[in-house]
């Protein structure tokens, strides 16, 4: 601590002896002691400097040689007081003023009171001091204002700077229109509009937009910007010539702030040709749009202007926006050596670095950064914890998921709504909803993520009735759940919580949730975001209504590549083949996006499904030209479009011919999904031998196998399979069938009595079951794996989960309409075969999506002409 203590020379009664040496060695004279105004004008010029430090310790030395501080003196020092910050300090300042009676006149030394007390973190003090001044001037408001700012009491603000029009001949400044703009910026939108506009009116009456007052604008500029009027903020740049940096930066990350991406680059292009030169600020606020538009090379170019300019690359929050966009790219090599040549590293590049291992599933490497970070002597905050915990989840390395919510508790951050969004996709994770749930409950301040992660954990851990239910109870005060009686703030579900309802519509072929969610998207807006519009392109592939999903796609303003992915896949599911390769090729022929790996991937399986083999073949062996290096995936796609035509030995002899270094399992399961159709045992046995020690925990292997063997009659063998499953303790997957009904989505498992109305479904099915064998049906016994008697292998057969989910539709929806039913494994050929006979009985077209492709039963025949 400074002590602010005024010493006297010491003096001494004993006399000395004159010296005894000569005159050429006598020391220099001491040099004059400094007057008074240049003691004054010493410490003033370092508080001006902001060399706080020597600031004060000038005063120091000022009152020691004698010198009285003056109300000139006390403003330089209680300023330097506030820069360090040192309440301590600042109080003795204040008493010393006090004393020579400085305190309350003339006015200057208050103002820098109520200054220091709100920067030094004491409101209470700085309001007393205000209190105190007899005769306040605008710095006195305009100081108090901002303190009440600092401590975002932002009516209270408001409310001080309606009290200056009160005050007689008081002119409002423009640093109090300043800080009145930020405190209508960060109230409740509504509310924050209406009072910023007023706040507008007058600034334009006052004229607080001339005579070079530029921060009031852009103070203006901002708030709307925040408030999410992003036009009037654009409308309000537009209209002013006299704009400096900050005018400039403060648009650029307006804009990019409110996902206006193309406007942000091209107002940095705008900035540049007007001769401004861009600072820190200005990069680290476009490079985020350079990773949402996918412009890696202006990201590049920003990059280079930064290298070029040594003082904006050693810029952390550059260094930190430039981690976070080539990590975006999924280019982290290129973040890490960004990271490894800043030499003093802030908290935020941390993050940045150990977010984007995270963002890109390197999460040992994420976890050994954190702890690096630690060792370095920084301490992690909220935003830390929140990157770190969804790599904590991943990673094998680190066991015990929930030890990091005692670690959380330990650093006092478990009541962060970031954290504790991050805790609820943890446990969500880990199979623990109910915990999620828990921690919902308790958040005092919810946002819009916050119900987006709940949301997200409920479809992650198929409680999807419920996400459907919470979405509903987002939008509304009230209870979302029993237990939980806490009220909720008015949330409209964004572009985000679409992103997460709509894959689970898709999912559940829940087509009327679907076509609810498009119309809100339609009537908020969102529609015409791609990442949004790829979603109900997908949503509508996937409950079978392929044309709304041409609709949509041929509806996008603009398309990337996951939309033609999406599209090229849907054709290709549905045994559209011709049309998804024609669209491939339109992509191509457009320009539009460029091909990926997995664009390669969605034409081959369509030409697979289709018996496109030569056409498949052709682009195969010119992926290379498409601009993609040819993956394992792209060898099982192409194994499987020769297993599916019966072309088994050219298929082994393609896996045999792959790189050892790739993967091969997946090559493998299609070459034994192509045995089981063309019931070849021989290869069925040496595929599953692969496989079983590729992935021996695969249970979908040995049903393949066993199913092989059942299928030709050899049924011991089938068994002997069973048995090693049981004895590895393989668990067969539960099949499991969805259909939407009403408002409700409802899920049948094998053999499932669970349903309210089992009884009656049984029911109907055994009169089906009579009616389908005159019709000519005969039950395909090899698809059950159990050594029962027929008939109760027959009994078995009738319970499979989707036989279930399509009586039920039958017998709950209105004659005619088509049902829609969701499977999670593929079909067998028994329920393959009844559904046609069904549709054909019932007259009814029946839609059922297993884990490989669409049948559109009608007529008692299928849309795959039985080539599955």
């Amino acid at each position: 601590m400074l002590a602010l203590v005024c010493y006297q020379p010491m003096t001494s009664s004993v006399a000395l002896p004159p010296p005894s040496y000569s005159i050429r060695s006598l020391p220099p004279p001491p040099p004059p002691p400094l007057s008074a105004s240049a003691w004054l004008e010493t410490l003033r010029s370092h508080a001006r400097a902001n060399s706080f430090h020597s600031a004060l310790a000038t005063y120091v030395d000022m009152t020691s040689a004698g010198v009285p501080p003056d109300h000139f003196a006390f403003p330089a020092a209680i300023k330097a007081a506030a820069g360090i910050p040192d309440a301590s300090v600042g109080r003795q300042l204040h008493a010393a003023s006090v004393k020579r009676g400085y305190h309350t006149s003339p006015v200057t030394v208050a103002n820098t009171l109520v200054n220091m007390y709100a920067r030094c973190g004491d409101l209470d003090s700085a309001l007393k001091v205000f209190d105190r001044i007899p005769e306040r001037d605008e710095v006195s408001w305009n100081s108090t204002i901002a303190a009440l700012c600092l401590f975002e009491l932002w009516e209270l603000a408001l409310e001080a700077f309606r009290s200056i029009q009160e005050e007689e001949s008081m002119l409002l400044s423009s640093f109090a229109l300043v800080s009145a703009a930020l405190a209508c910026s960060n109230l409740d939108q509504g509310i924050g509009i209406r009072l910023g506009k007023q706040l507008h009116g007058y600034a334009l009456r006052n004229q607080s937009f001339y005579s070079g007052k530029r921060f009031a604008f852009n103070a203006l500029l901002a708030m709307y910007a925040k408030l999410g009027r992003v036009d009037d903020a654009v409308a309000l740049f537009e209209r002013f010539d006299d704009r400096d940096i900050v005018t400039w930066n403060t648009m650029i990350s307006s804009l990019t702030q409110n996902d206006r991406f193309s406007e942000a680059i091209a107002v940095l292009h705008e900035m540049v040709l007007a001769g401004i030169k861009p600072d820190g600020v200005t990069l680290s606020s476009a490079l985020p749009s350079c990773s949402f538009m996918e412009m890696l090379n202006t990201g590049k170019e920003i990059h280079a202007y930064a290298f070029r300019n040594s003082g904006l690359f050693l810029n952390t929050f550059v260094a930190s926006a430039l981690v976070d966009m080539y990590c975006n790219f999924g280019l982290v090599e290129r973040a890490r050596a960004v990271f490894d040549k800043i030499p003093e590293r802030r908290l935020g590049l941390w993050n940045a670095m150990i977010s984007g291992y995270a963002q890109n599933m390197l999460d040992d490497e994420a976890l050994k950064l954190f702890i690096d970070m630690e060792t370095a002597g920084l301490v992690p905050n909220e935003t830390t914890l929140a990157s770190i915990l969804p790599a904590c989840v991943r990673s094998e390395a680190f066991p015990n998921k929930e030890d990091i919510h005692s670690y959380v508790i330990k650093r006092g951050m478990e009541g962060d709504k970031f954290v504790q969004n991050a805790l609820m996709d943890m446990y969500s994770r880990v199979g623990k909803i109910d915990i999620s749930q828990k921690i919902f409950a308790a958040m005092e301040d919810r946002d819009v993520v916050s119900w987006n992660t709940l949301i997200t954990g409920c479809i992650i851990c198929g409680c999807y009735s419920q996400a459907f239910r919470l979405v509903n109870q987002m939008q509304k005060n009230g209870n979302f759940i029993e237990g939980i009686d806490k009220e909720s703030l008015h949330y409209k579900p964004n572009y985000i919580t679409l992103m997460t309802l709509l894959p689970a519509c898709g999912s559940l072929a829940a087509l009327g949730k679907g076509q609810e969610i498009h119309g809100y998207a339609i009537r908020q807006g969102l529609d015409s975001d791609i990442a949004v519009g790829s979603a109900l392109v997908d949503m509508y592939a996937k409950c079978g209504s392929l044309n709304f999903a041409r609709l949509v796609f041929d509806r996008m303003p603009k398309r990337n590549v996951v939309t033609w992915n999406v599209l090229i896949m849907a054709y290709g599911m549905h045994g559209q083949g011709e049309e998804a390769i024609g669209l491939f090729e339109l992509m191509i022929a457009k320009g539009e996006a460029k091909p990926s790996s997995v664009t390669i991937i969605a034409a081959l399986a369509a030409c697979s499904h289709s018996g496109m083999v030569s056409r498949g073949m052709k682009l195969f062996h010119t992926i290379k030209e498409c601009g993609v290096e040819t993956n394992a995936d792209h060898y099982a796609c192409v194994v499987d479009l020769l297993g599916r035509a019966g072309e088994l030995d050219e298929a082994y002899q393609l896996i045999v011919s792959m790189d050892n270094e790739l993967d091969k399992a997946g090559a493998w399961s299609s070459l034994l999904g192509a045995c089981r159709i063309h019931l070849n045992t021989e290869l069925g046995e040496v595929a599953a031998k692969h496989l079983f020690e590729l992935e021996p925990e695969d249970s979908s292997h040995y049903v393949l196998l066993s199913n092989i063997y059942a299928a030709c009659g050899q049924f011991d063998k089938a068994m002997e399979v069973r048995k090693n499953m049981k004895l590895k303790g393989v668990r067969k997957e539960t099949g499991c069938s969805w259909i939407e009904v009403g408002d409700d989505v409802h899920r049948f498992t094998a053999g499932d009595s669970s349903h309210k109305q089992s009884a009656e479904i049984y029911s109907y099915l055994e009169s089906l079951w009579d009616r389908m064998k005159k019709e000519g049906y005969v039950p395909d016994l090899s698809c059950v794996l159990h050594d029962v008697e027929e008939h109760e292998k027959e009994v078995l057969l009738c319970g499979h989960s989707e036989k279930l989910a399509i009586s039920f539709g039958i017998l709950n929806t209105p004659p005619g309409s088509t049902i829609r039913v969701a499977k999670n494994l593929r079909v067998c050929n028994d329920c393959h075969e009844s559904s046609k006979f069904i549709s054909k009985l019932v007259g009814r077209q029946i839609i059922l999506r297993d884990t490989r492709r669409f049948h559109h039963f009608k007529d008692g025949s299928c849309s795959c002409g039985d080539y599955w």
